[in-house]
C-alpha cells in the first residue's frame, strides 16, 4: 500500500475545487531534466529502466514513476510514498526544486507541505 502524490502542472490555486474544469496539464518537461532533478534531490535514488526511481534511506521509502507524453516528454510524475517519516519532507523538497505542485490522493486536494502527516 502506498499514499500517492501526482506532481503535475496545476494552476495557481488554493484548493483543488478552484480548478476551472476545463483545465488541462500541459507537460511538465523532458525526461533527461527531471531525471537529473530527481537526482539532484535525491542522490541516493536507484533508477530502473528510465521511468522508475526508487529512494531507500534513513527515514525515506517511495518510488516515483515518469508518465510519458511521448517519446521525451514527461506530462506527469507519480510519487509512492511507501512510509519513512522523511518521505513526504522528500516529496516536498522535489517539489520546490522542480517548481511544480502535487495532488495528494489520500486528502483529494493539493499537496500541502505544512500538513505533511494528515496525507501519510
Amino acid at each position: 500500500m502506498s499514499w500517492d502524490i501526482f506532481i503535475q502542472d496545476l494552476p495557481d490555486v488554493r484548493t483543488a475545487d478552484e480548478i476551472p474544469e476545463d483545465f488541462r496539464p500541459r507537460p511538465i518537461g523532458e525526461r533527461d531534466e527531471l531525471a537529473s532533478m530527481i537526482r539532484t534531490v535525491f542522490p541516493m535514488a536507484d533508477a530502473q529502466d528510465s521511468d522508475w526511481f526508487f529512494v531507500n534511506a534513513p527515514g525515506m521509502d517511495l518510488s516515483l514513476q515518469l508518465h510519458m507524453e511521448d517519446e521525451v516528454s514527461v506530462r506527469y510524475i507519480v510519487a509512492h510514498v511507501h512510509g519513512g517519516d522523511q518521505s513526504a519532507a522528500g516529496i516536498a523538497a522535489l517539489l520546490r526544486a522542480l517548481g511544480l505542485r502535487g495532488m495528494d490522493t489520500a486528502t483529494g486536494d493539493l499537496f500541502d507541505a505544512a500538513t505533511l502527516e494528515e496525507g501519510l
